[in-house]
């Protein structure tokens, strides 16, 4: 069988801005830029051909079943998704990325992998993930709340409600991106039942007797466009969903 890495393909993806990577319908990589293979901290982009993610020689590797749920998700759905990504990258660094991963098909249409072109997070495509968290906004719990513009998203406490910890920041960012108990805890490398006690103290601080409830009051208060710091030297993957 011929590879489907044409020679077109492979001029299409040397020329394209950012990190990009193709990978088959098993996740497995068949051809990156210099660019991707400098961000995971190989010399050669050759060398990240038939790697997969549990192979990557960065601290990125934490979240590789991350990495192929939301490739298994672009194949069966055939439907691209837009990811935050923070994670440490070659040199140990941390730096945070959108991502966008797409569905790779043959001249029949048919789907043969995925193929994810990223762009670092500058203020640029800062206020673009700001407009994509904030489509939830627009939702059935937000209302009509003047303090959750589409346009505005900020770095650290909004400013209103009540003081938070660093973890409980974390957990209430998840918690408006509609993560369950279980998915917060396996983002944060942290128990469920830690996750459920600190869902107990927001409820508290916000004065909510519900989860519904919290998520409104949080909302209201400006939380779903606050960007917890801390988040920022954690690795995470997140699928930030426009509907």
């Amino acid at each position: 069988m011929d590879s489907p890495i044409t020679p077109q393909l492979q001029q299409m993806i040397d020329t394209l801005s950012g990190f990009v990577t193709c990978k088959d319908l098993q996740s497995t990589h068949l051809y990156t830029n210099q660019q991707s293979a400098d961000l995971i901290g190989l010399r050669y982009k050759e060398e990240a051909v038939g790697m997969t993610d549990l192979d990557l020689p960065c601290g990125a590797v934490e979240s590789a079943h991350l990495f192929r749920a939301q490739d298994r998700e672009v194949i069966r759905t055939g439907q691209p998704l837009r990811i935050l990504d923070i994670h440490r990258y070659a040199g140990n660094q941390w730096r945070t990325l959108i991502a966008y991963k797409t569905p790779w098909r043959d001249p029949a249409q048919n789907i043969v992998g995925t193929i994810c072109q990223s762009q670092e997070l500058d203020s640029r495509w800062l206020l673009e993930l700001g407009v994509l968290l904030g489509k939830t906004a627009d939702g059935p719990m937000s209302g009509n709340n003047l303090l959750t513009s589409r346009t505005s998203y900020i770095i650290g406490h909004p400013g209103l409600g009540p003081k938070l910890t660093q973890r409980q920041q974390e957990i209430l960012f998840l918690l408006l991106r509609g993560r369950s108990a279980r998915l917060i805890g396996r983002a944060l490398g942290i128990a469920t039942r830690t996750v459920e006690w600190h869902l107990v103290m927001l409820k508290e601080k916000f004065a909510a007797l519900s989860k519904s409830e919290l998520i409104d009051k949080a909302i209201e208060l400006g939380y779903l466009h606050n960007l917890p710091p801390g988040l920022s030297k954690r690795s995470l993957s997140i699928i930030l969903r426009e509907d």
